[in-house]
């Protein structure tokens, strides 16, 4: 029964995502990633639930607006399934460290009875703690599951016409800069309604994100002078100064030295991610295994304030089999 809970939400989740025209489309006639070997009683749930999202979806989405903009009718839907795969990752992060506090409580036990010669009390311990490492890596396959979720969820606050204009962004990005690595807008999660019109990027091992995208987003104003080649982003009283091609910028007028400089592409301007997380009051939380990267406003009291510093020296390693799809 304590797996049934999330399994149903990421059923119910699964079946959200469905729901949308961009997943429907970019799905129709594939075949599902377990060949059709889902159980009947959970394929029939969850299509009866598909069936349940697209007709409140079709009724959301009556009007001319939605031929106009398509995708842009998804938004309320697209939130929903936000909320509810963020909800089902925290709770598993919960139970993750909640299994992590325990383990290491069991191994002080364990070493305390090897060390009386406790031999019948360690047996047991040992015990204890092949279960519990075998529930953490239940979660950590179940977090894994649910971070591609997440992946797919953003995905889909694109329409197909954006996913297809950034496919042909990124194939010119590669054919143009033998020296960079193309991240799929996928693997970048922001808490605020913003939208690349052209995909982050890897350089030198370093993450580089369009600059007016995630600033402006995040109440940031940027000024770019072009004879200059200069581009100062502020927001409140932090002012940050870069220069393309260059490794030294300013934050409040003091010198910093970049790791990899602003640099232009698709006649935007690109920056480093770590550098503007860094000076803009951002966290980051980053899965290695997925690839997922999350932002979020530190000042956003809606967002749950933990503590993501030791992820954001993992950030940079994205995996080069990363690609626009």
């Amino acid at each position: 029964m304590k797996k049934l809970k999330p399994i149903l939400s990421i059923i119910a989740l699964t079946a959200l995502i469905a729901a949308t025209p961009v997943f429907g489309q970019a799905n129709n006639g594939k075949n599902n990633s377990n060949n059709g070997k889902q159980p009947v009683k959970e394929e029939k749930v969850k299509d009866e639930k598909i069936k349940e999202e697209k007709e409140k979806n079709n009724n959301d989405n009556n009007g001319d607006n939605n031929k106009a903009n398509p995708g842009k009718g998804q938004d309320k839907s697209w939130k929903e399934a936000k909320d509810l795969v963020e909800a089902e990752k925290d709770a598993l992060e919960v139970k993750k460290d909640e299994l992590e506090t325990e383990k290491d409580e069991l191994e002080k036990q364990l070493e305390e009875a090897e060390t009386n010669g406790n031999k019948e009390l360690a047996e047991q311990l040992k015990t204890q703690i092949s279960e519990i490492e075998k529930q953490r890596l239940e979660i950590k396959s179940e977090m894994k599951n649910t971070i591609n979720l997440m992946k797919e969820v953003v995905k889909n606050r694109y329409s197909i016409e954006e996913l297809e204009e950034l496919r042909k962004i990124s194939d010119e990005l590669k054919e143009q800069n033998e020296d960079i690595i193309v991240i799929p807008v996928e693997n970048i999660s922001i808490n605020k309604d913003i939208k690349f019109d052209t995909p982050p990027v890897i350089k030198e091992g370093r993450t580089l994100i369009p600059v007016r995208a995630l600033t402006q987003g995040f109440g940031a104003e940027v000024e770019w002078k072009s004879e200059e080649k200069k581009v100062t982003i502020t927001k409140g009283d932090k002012e940050i100064v870069l220069y393309l091609d260059n490794k030294t910028a300013t934050v409040n007028g003091e010198k910093v030295e970049l790791e990899v400089p602003s640099t232009a592409y698709n006649n935007r301007t690109y920056v480093p991610l770590r550098f503007i997380i860094e000076n803009l009051g951002l966290k980051i939380d980053y899965d290695e295994d997925t690839g997922l990267i999350e932002i979020d406003d530190e000042d956003d009291k809606d967002i749950d304030n933990k503590d993501n510093d030791d992820d954001v020296d993992n950030v940079e390693d994205i995996k080069e089999d990363d690609s626009q799809e």
